[in-house]
Formats: structure tokens, sequence, C-alpha cells
């Protein structure tokens, strides 16, 4: 009766484990059924789940170009859902007296909202075809996503520094010419250049803080290798075998060296900024610019991913993927606007 007992006991076990067994089989064959099939998808483009790991990326990324733009105010917490930037800009200063005998008169105070519509930088799409999405890694995505946020950025450096230059002479608005020895077509930049524009600005009023020179690489080189103050800024740079000069200061300026292209140029026959792109040739001559950190701003709103399944993308039969970013530079203060310029004189 005991054995009997136990063969039943047996039995049941049997069929729970065999139920079990089923199960458990059916459950790895399909993981291992729909791992095999979406493995490819997983290696090679981000799931909707992986979306916010490469827009971090991308953000990271995007963030690690460090460049003069950083010296520009962040009003980014002033973008209202990703899209449009709002800020108070505050009146004029209260009158002073000195040595009043009769009661202070009062003033009401005011404040004007900015509102200024975010540009919208979409980088290019990547089309990735069957041949290279063959195990495509993590890597060679973030390959993709570290390109895309340089393309971004140097696109929007370039609208900044058109944006923050002067137009031509005016209020508050200074353009200068380089007077050093000739350099090809140009007469080089030199620190007298620097003493002037220095002169200029305090004559015109100009903030005494937060002046930031930017210079594209040839106006750079020109000023700091042919002054022993500036090259004796950069030989008290730590040793550390690599050389990356980007900054020195001089007269009350951060003198920056741009990395990237500017298309920022003047034309010298109109005495005026090019348009934008303008290739320089002629009367149209490289410059750099000149403005004050505490009137100029940057705000950046979302980073935004985009992608097509090859299955949805009948035309291109492709995997294809880009990414967005939201953002604008200007200057803060309608009755600021202090900016400068210094351009390459032709040589004759």
């Amino acid at each position: 009766m005991v054995l009997s007992k136990q063969k039943k006991d047996m039995k049941k076990r049997f069929k729970l484990f065999s139920i079990v067994a089923m199960i458990t089989l059916i459950a790895v064959s399909a993981i291992c059924g729909e791992a095999a099939k979406s493995y490819e998808f997983i290696a090679i483009i981000p799931l909707a789940t992986q979306k916010s790991v490469f827009l971090n990326q991308l953000k990271s990324e995007y963030e690690a170009i460090d460049t003069w733009l950083n010296e520009a105010q962040d009003l980014s917490s002033f973008v209202t859902n990703a899209q449009q930037l709002k800020f108070p800009e505050g009146g004029a200063d209260p009158a002073v007296y000195v040595d009043r005998t009769t009661d202070v008169d009062s003033v009401e105070p005011t404040e004007t909202v900015n509102s200024v519509d975010l540009k919208i930088y979409d980088s290019q799409n990547y089309k990735l075809r069957n041949i290279f999405l063959h195990a495509l890694s993590f890597d060679k995505i973030q390959f993709y996503t570290n390109k895309s946020a340089n393309a971004i950025r140097k696109k929007e450096i370039a609208d900044a520094a058109y944006a923050l230059a002067p137009d031509a002479v005016g209020a508050k608005k200074i353009i200068i010419p380089t007077t050093g020895d000739t350099r090809g077509l140009y007469k080089s930049l030199r620190l007298e250049d620097i003493i002037t524009l220095a002169r200029s600005c305090d004559n015109a009023n100009f903030p005494a803080t937060g002046r930031n020179l930017v210079l594209p690489s040839d106006m750079w080189w020109d000023l700091v290798n042919n002054n022993d103050i500036l090259k004796g800024q950069l030989s008290n740079q730590a040793n550390t075998g690599t050389i990356k000069p980007l900054i020195v200061e001089y007269y009350g300026f951060k003198i920056h060296k741009s990395e990237m292209d500017l298309t920022l140029a003047y034309d010298i026959s109109d005495a005026e900024k090019a348009p934008q792109g303008t290739a320089i040739a002629g009367d149209v001559v490289p410059c750099g610019f000149m403005f004050i950190n505490t009137e100029a701003f940057r705000a950046g709103g979302a980073f935004e991913m985009f992608y097509q399944d090859k299955s949805t993308n009948p035309t291109g039969r492709a995997y294809e993927f880009g990414f967005q970013h939201r953002f604008i530079t200007g200057q803060q203060f309608s009755g600021g606007r202090y900016s400068a310029m210094i351009y390459c004189a032709l040589a004759s």
C-alpha cells in the first residue's frame, strides 16, 4: 500500500515536471526565436526603449565640444515647451541723487518679456542598407551619433557668430581693420590692434568686463605668434604632450581661437558684414568679432531622434535615422547690443 502511494506521488511529480518542462521549452523557443528575429535590429538600430540612451549620448557629445559660445549666458531654463525662449528685460536704471534736500521721487519698474522662437537644426538622416547592417554594434551607432552632434554644433556656432557680429559701424557697434605686417593678401593682426579695439570700446562705454574676442585660426596665430606676452601665456600651459591652445587674455579681452569655420566675413567695399556663407575673395575678407558675455545669450531646447524602419521605407529600402536640436543665439538687451569686429585689411 505504501509502495502504491509512492508510485502515485511519483506519477504526479512526473506529470508536473513534464508540464513545467514543456512550458519552459515553449518559452525558451519563443524567446530564442524572437531574439533571432530581433537581434540584428537591436544591434543595428535603437529600439524605442533605447531612444533615450542615444539622445543622452548625443547631448553629451554635443556639450563636450568646448567653444567660445559657452561664454554667452545660457538661458535654456527660460525655454518653454522646448520651442520658445521667453526672458525678461528690465527697464532703465533708476536715477541717483546726491545731497537732495527734497523728497526722493519714485519710478515705476518696467519689464519687457522677450519671446524668441528657437531655430530647428536637423542633421541629415543616415541611410543604412542591409550590407552595412549585419551586427552593427553600439559603438558604430555612437559613431554616427557623434557625427550628428558635431555637424549640428558646427552649424549652430556659425549661426551664432553671424548673429553676434555687428552689421556695420553704428551706435555701440565698432569695426576696425588690422594694421600689422603683410601676410599673403592681408595685413596681419597685431597687439596694437587689440589696444585700439580696447580703447574704442572704452570710449563707447562698453562694459569693462566680459569682453570676448573670437578669431579665425589665421588671425589668432598672427596675433599670438608675434607677441612675447601672449606666447608666454601659452608656454605656461601644462606640458602634457598635447598642445591645444584656444584662449589667451590681454587688455581685458578673453581672446578665443575658433576651431571651426565661422563662415563670417566683412565686405570692405560695402563697409558691412557680408551675407553669411559669402566666399572670401577680393574685398570680402576674413574677420573676427567681439561680444560681451552678459549681453549675449544662447538657449537650447529638446533633442529629438527620428527613425524609419526598412519595412516602412519602401522607396529607400533602408533603415534611416537622424537627429534634431532646437537652438538660438542673440543679443539679450534691445537697448544694448554691444558688439565689435576686426577685419583683415588688404595689403595693397
